[in-house]
């Protein structure tokens, strides 16, 4: 007798074994892929979520949706535990599995008895192999949401160590064109050397599944990466500048010589007509000046030597021409001190009158502001004043003897004036 398909009775039950050890080994086949994918991303889902929320830096550093977020991850204990149970009982059917595998060559399968111990063999795996995938689904959805978190931070964290490699190799670049044009700054180097060693350390935290320091890292980096690209971006105009400030000191260079010069007569001037009181403090203003001419010089020669060269130092560059201008500033302000003494001296020597008719003005008007203060205010401040007031007639006689220091006479003016000054303003402030 023959079966449906034509197929003898007695050989279609020698071949029923193989067939069932086949379907059992195509069943624990599927069971064992559908766990794997379930398990793909647990690993670095699970060490993330560790990492984050497991100690207190990483809970300082894990936010759910990036740093401006208000909600942490927070880990729970059980998570590490379950996460280990499972994982080492996952391993252990797997292993099961692998071995039945090894145990069970489909070759053998011809031989009924081999094919039917197969068949059990791989059945219990694909069994086993579905429990733990169940448990998987479980775990997932008991620690959802941490490690849903946990996934977005290493999600940023690439981004952000991406963005560092992008932002250094763009100022590298910045710089390689600033260079290209003849141009350093050799401060950047060190600057995109450190950029370069905090991308590379974000990416090392990165694979160690460390992803709150990998986006510190990667954050600082990038920071680094920027502020060395706007510097190397910004060089050509920064030379620029230094070429035009370099035409200009050039020129002022010239003109300090011909101011310099008039401090000779100046001085000359103060020692005939006044006593050394009343112009000591400028004195030294021709040798201060020489020296600041002297710098000047010393510094311009260095600007052009860098002007010069066949890359130019732009921040050393700078340097020399700031130099050059601080010298010069100190230059003219001997010469406005000494000259705007003389002059000072002179006007009230012609005309005291006018002097005095100022701190008389000073007077008048802090009068008038204590005037307007309610009394208990006016009161703290009135005895002060009146001291100031009777410094006044004092003054007003030695401007008009017979033969006046003026430079007693100036210093006294101007230490009244600004007293009062100061008394208005504390009084206003009060």
């Amino acid at each position: 007798m023959s079966g449906p398909v034509g197929t003898p009775w007695w050989r279609r039950d020698r071949e029923a074994p193989r067939r069932e050890a086949t379907a059992a080994r195509e069943a624990a086949a599927a069971a064992m892929l559908e766990l794997d994918a379930a398990l793909a991303d647990l690993p670095d889902a699970v060490a993330a979520a560790e990492e984050a929320g497991g100690s207190p830096g990483g809970r300082d550093r894990g936010r759910v949706g990036g740093r401006g977020a208000q909600h942490r991850i927070s880990a729970p204990d059980s998570l590490t535990r379950d996460w280990r149970d499972l994982s080492t009982h996952a391993d252990t059917v797997i292993g099961h599995y692998l071995q039945a595998l090894s145990n069970h060559d489909a070759a053998a399968d011809a031989d009924p008895g081999r094919a039917r111990a197969a068949a059990t063999a791989l059945g219990a795996a694909a069994t086993a192999l579905r429990e733990v995938h169940g448990q998987v689904v479980r775990f997932r959805e008991q620690y959802g949401e941490v490690l849903a978190a946990a996934a977005r931070a290493r999600a940023m964290a690439a981004r952000s160590v991406s963005a560092a490699r992008e932002t250094t190799a763009a100022a590298r670049a910045a710089l390689d064109a600033a260079a290209a044009a003849g141009l350093a700054d050799p401060g950047l180097d060190a600057a995109l050397a450190d950029a370069d060693r905090l991308a590379a350390g974000a990416a090392g935290e990165l694979a160690a599944r460390r992803a709150g320091p990998a986006l510190d890292a990667a954050e600082r980096g990038r920071h680094a990466a920027e502020a060395a690209a706007e510097r190397a971006r910004a060089l050509p105009e920064r030379a620029a500048e230094v070429r035009r400030g370099a035409a200009s000191v050039r020129t002022r260079r010239e003109a300090l010589g011909t101011r310099h010069e008039r401090l000779t007569p100046v001085m000359s001037e103060l020692r005939r007509r006044y006593p050394l009181s009343a112009w000591a403090d400028v004195e030294r203003a021709p040798q201060r000046a020489a020296e600041a001419l002297a710098e000047a010089d010393e510094a311009l020669t260095a600007l052009q030597a860098a002007l010069d060269a066949p890359v130019l130092d732009v921040p050393a560059a700078a340097t020399h021409l700031a130099r050059v201008r601080a010298a010069a500033g100190r230059v003219d302000e001997e010469v406005r001190s000494a000259t705007g003494r003389l002059e000072r001296l002179d006007a009230v020597a012609a005309d005291p009158g006018s002097l005095l008719t100022e701190v008389q003005r000073a007077v008048v008007d802090a009068r008038r502001f204590l005037a307007g203060l309610p009394e208990d205010r006016a009161r703290r401040f009135r005895r002060t004043f009146e001291d100031l007031a009777r410094r006044l007639p004092p003054l007003e006689e030695a401007a008009r003897g017979r033969r006046p220091d003026w430079g007693a006479v100036l210093r006294e003016a101007q230490a009244i004036e600004d007293a009062l000054d100061r008394l208005v303003r504390t009084a206003r402030a009060d």
